[in-house]
């Protein structure tokens, strides 16, 4: 028995998933996660030394 080519198998039907979605995934999370990264390191670093008050109490200061 020959097979019909013109009949469409369940893997050629009017539908296909296309396979230009999947790579979008990790694309999409590998910028975010550079984005966020960059981000980070921007905001981070040595911050700039501030004078820190103490109270000290009298007993201290009178010896």
């Amino acid at each position: 028995m020959k097979n019909n080519r013109s009949s469409f198998s369940s893997f050629e039907g009017g539908q296909r998933r296309r396979g230009t979605r999947l790579p979008i995934i990790p694309i999409a999370i590998a910028v975010l996660v550079i984005a966020l990264l960059a981000f980070f390191w921007s905001r981070g670093g040595e911050k700039p030394q501030q004078r820190v008050e103490k109270v000290i109490g009298q007993e201290k200061l009178g010896r």
